[in-house]
């Protein structure tokens, strides 16, 4: 086994054993991956506390060459976002952000944008959720994953509410001043498309219908 460094955001954990956790990370040199934490349950264990949903850490891992579940050998936490446990709203949104990105990305397929975009959303959201940094996030993820929805082709209306967001940076986008109405179209608009091409819709968007 080689080691591998990365840095690593959390959007699964899994126990397997008593004692071990199944890790699923999505990292900005690797891409999303895999990994099991022998002995992360364990009260004295130096992973402990380290290893939860949204967390950036710094991860170090043994790669596997024989599968594409890596053993992990130590993490040092970086962020714990701990604001985003504050919230039902932040959490929900946190939730389904991570979802997306694990749904959209390939096993251990670099993408160091989708990194950046996912770790700059949690951290807005941890410090004050709106529904517009969500609707952005995904709009924005649809991009990255070189999908580009018919923005143009849905109306005046909506063309005119999708451009505003697609010309917002994440630092500038709650500044955009969207009606209740408005983001309610260009979120559905988003999610149908989002359907259209995965084929399926994330489990945790019936959580936001809500």
């Amino acid at each position: 086994m080689d080691t591998e460094r990365a840095d690593a955001i959390v959007l699964r954990r899994q126990p397997v054993t008593e004692s071990s956790l199944l890790v699923t990370w999505f990292t900005r040199e690797f891409g999303k991956l895999k990994t099991l934490a022998k002995g992360a349950r364990r009260p004295k264990s130096p992973m402990r506390g380290k290893i939860d949903l949204f967390y950036q850490d710094e991860i170090l891992f043994l790669r596997s060459r024989r599968s594409d579940l890596h053993l992990l050998h130590d993490c040092f936490l970086e962020n714990p976002r701990a604001n985003l446990r504050s919230s039902l709203a932040a959490l929900t949104a946190a939730a389904y952000a991570a979802e997306l990105v694990e749904v959209i990305t390939e096993p251990e397929d670099p993408a160091p944008d989708i990194f950046d975009l996912l770790a700059g959303t949690l951290d807005v959201l941890a410090a004050q959720p709106a529904a517009v940094v969500l609707v952005w996030f995904e709009l924005r993820l649809l991009q990255a994953a070189g999908w580009t929805p018919p923005w143009r082709k849905s109306g005046p209306a909506a063309e005119r509410v999708l451009g505003s967001l697609r010309a917002a940076t994440l630092a500038g986008v709650r500044r955009v001043k969207l009606s209740d109405a408005q983001l309610q179209e260009a979120r559905q608009l988003l999610w149908r498309f989002w359907d259209e091409q995965v084929g399926r819709s994330p489990k945790s968007r019936r959580l936001l219908a809500r």
